[in-house]
């Protein structure tokens, strides 16, 4: 039986790279963000219209195509909350994590947002005052997903800033993979 890790959480807190580096690893990555481009682009369909419910349709969908299978998938999400997959917590071979910054001030945060994007990044392309928007979003969204991780019994991992958001990463890449090992 294959293992299926969730990655959720706020956007720059290291969902991309901790997916892109499991795959390095044997693991599967399916990225929401590129599906949804994916059907933004070549399908036409309005993903950024698309009610809370489709999107989770979308995700049970996909997450019921990898769960039964012998191959190791990663999911890389960024819309839903712990709410939307509480679900699956007590499911044999399902790690979720939600990864945010919610120690971080808001400085730090504008740094994650600015130090981690790629130049093709939309966020690397916008002005000072969006990006501050931003950065009140992002500092929202630390909260909510604080809030939820402990109403819900979920693993929040802190990835923090910096030279310690590697750490962190390396330290959660290493539990993923040695829980793979393990099974």
């Amino acid at each position: 039986m294959g293992k299926v890790i969730i990655l959720g959480g706020n956007a720059r807190s290291g969902k991309t790279t901790l997916s892109n580096r499991l795959a390095s690893s044997g693991f599967y990555h399916i990225s929401f963000d590129d599906l949804y481009e994916f059907m933004k682009e070549s399908l036409n369909v309005d993903v950024d219209s698309m009610s809370h419910e489709k999107k989770i349709a979308i995700f049970d969908y996909i997450f019921n195509k990898t769960i039964n299978g012998d191959i190791d998938y990663v999911l890389d999400v960024y819309d839903f909350l712990p709410s939307d997959l509480q679900k699956y917590k007590d499911l044999d071979d399902v790690g979720i994590y939600f990864l945010a910054y919610p120690n971080c001030t808001k400085e730090e945060i504008k740094y994650n947002v600015i130090h981690y994007a790629k130049p093709t990044d939309w966020i690397a392309q916008v002005n000072e005052k969006y990006l501050n928007e931003c950065v009140e979003r992002f500092d929202k969204r630390n909260k909510v997903l604080l809030e939820e991780c402990n109403k819900y019994n979920m693993t929040l991992i802190d990835t923090k800033s910096g030279k310690d958001r590697d750490i962190v990463l390396d330290n959660l890449y290493n539990t993923i993979v040695g829980l793979k090992k393990n099974k």
